[in-house]
């Protein structure tokens, strides 16, 4: 078996030395390079250059695994001194924006971990390094760049709140921790955005050679196209129900194949989508893609069917090891929340999911170590141990250990849980519909829509922009 070539973090792990051009001086100087994982991270390859002739060092941080399947955009509105505290990974394909002075750290700088503080104090070092030879040079921009130097003072102390701290990343390697883990920051707003071919070119991706492998694969692709049969369908089985058996002759019964571009690297890939109903609750959507070029897969279910006027909580006790077996549907919509241990998971967290109950309190679990790679050794400590008390506790539900309740809140009523006495009551689950109030409307972007007599108001918009377009003329 082959050596790993990433191993996790240890005491015991010997560094690779090897000699190394000093650019300083010219003189060889020594490069000590590690590869490693970071708890609860990523692939990482640690470098630091010493060199013993002129006393030069540098340190660097770069990824060594696979690019997210996401270009992310992070938006951290710093509004107190707390958040210049936070911790960051800046890799070396991410851009630093400050929208308010119209500044940005290009992507040419090597990755990094620091603080928000940090990179602030390490832009007016930057900045500074070469002022006294501006001074007497080229005065003029001295004094501007003195002024800039002066506003991100102000920033650090404290005298611009609130200002944005932006990380555009094209590999969606970048990261700002959220100290209010696992509940929601709504100080900070993460995009994942499809990439550029001109990214992935600035990353060392051939677009050419990307566009070349499509090419070869599109007649196989048609072929498996034409030779669609009833093994493609996607199945969903619970409880020894066939949710993928034919509802009716329509196209209900199938699994449509067509090319969407791969949120990865933007080159088409294979997305297949086929209906189906789940007894006692309604129509869903199951869709699964695959890039053949790099590898990108995912799969998505999604309720289909009418708005619905109101919202439903659903509260499950789970009191025996049957309630961590029933099937479950949570939606994008929906909210879930565990009172035991105060954890709130927000709308859109973990996506639309059909698991049971305990593969969802996994996911949770693996959810908060994927969005927390902070909780490690250097990990705060109240912080670390908040999450490991949620872990443990997680845990202790799965093995019937612990009194948990789960509560599922969807603005739409598209989640559901199993009830296995139907059509007899269920004494451990509680069903409560609920009416939307205006700001739950306005998540869903129901406030803006017309429902009714959509030709009046397009009629009186289109006579309006006449009269306009008239009066206008008339002026002119």
């Amino acid at each position: 078996m082959a050596d790993q070539v990433y191993q996790n973090i240890d005491a015991t792990q010997e560094p690779i030395i090897m000699e190394s051009v000093c650019v300083n001086c010219e003189e060889n100087g020594e490069t000590t390079m590690m590869l490693t994982k970071i708890p609860m991270f990523k692939e990482v390859i640690l470098i630091s250059f010493y060199c013993k002739n002129c006393g030069f060092k540098n340190t660097e941080v770069t990824f060594g695994g696979k690019i997210n399947d996401y270009a992310t955009k992070i938006n951290l509105k710093v509004v107190n001194f707390n958040d210049f505290k936070r911790d960051c990974v800046k890799s070396e394909h991410c851009t630093i924006k400050i929208p308010e002075l119209d500044f940005e750290i290009p992507s040419s700088r090597k990755g990094s971990v620091n603080t928000i503080e940090g990179f602030l104090m390490n832009t007016i070092e930057d900045l500074q390094s070469d002022q006294e030879e501006r001074k007497e040079k080229q005065p003029e921009i001295y004094e501007k760049i003195e002024k800039f130097i002066q506003k991100i003072q102000d920033l650090i102390d404290g005298k611009c709140f609130p200002f944005h701290f932006v990380f555009e990343d094209p590999s969606g390697n970048s990261f700002i921790k959220n100290p209010y883990a696992p509940n929601q920051d709504h100080n900070m707003h993460i995009e994942r955005l499809p990439r550029t071919v001109e990214q992935l070119e600035a990353m060392g991706y051939s677009a050419e050679n990307a566009k070349q492998f499509v090419e070869e694969n599109n007649k196989k692709l048609e072929q498996e196209n034409q030779e669609h049969t009833a093994n493609r369908i996607v199945h969903l089985d619970a409880h020894r129900v066939d949710f993928s058996k034919p509802l009716t002759e329509d196209v209900k019964g199938e699994s449509l194949i067509f090319k969407v571009p791969c949120h990865s690297c933007g080159l088409d890939g294979e997305q297949k989508m086929c209906t189906t109903s789940i007894p006692y609750f309604k129509e869903l959507i199951v869709m699964s893609f695959l890039c053949q070029f790099c590898g990108t897969k995912s799969t998505e279910v999604k309720p289909g069917g009418e708005i619905s006027k109101q919202g439903k909580i659903i509260t499950l006790h789970i009191k025996s090891v049957d309630d961590l077996k029933r099937d479950l549907f949570k939606s994008e919509t929906c909210s879930l929340i565990i009172p035991e241990i105060e954890l709130e998971l927000e709308y859109g967290t973990l996506g639309g999911v059909y698991t049971t109950v305990e593969g969802l309190l996994e996911k949770i679990e693996d959810n908060l170590l994927e969005n927390n790679p902070f909780a490690g050794d250097s990990a705060d400590p109240s912080f670390k141990k908040k999450l490991e008390e949620i872990f443990a506790y997680l845990e202790r539900a799965r093995d019937m250990k612990e009194k948990c309740t789960i509560i599922l809140k969807d603005l739409l009523d598209n989640s559901f849980i199993q009830n296995p006495f139907y059509p007899e009551h269920d004494p451990d689950v509680k069903v409560e519909l609920f009416d939307r109030n205006h700001e739950e409307n306005d998540i869903l972007g129901l406030n803006d829509m017309k429902v009714e007599n959509y030709g009046e108001k397009h009629y009186e918009e289109t006579e309006a922009q006449q009269e306009e377009q008239k009066a206008n003329c008339q002026y002119l």
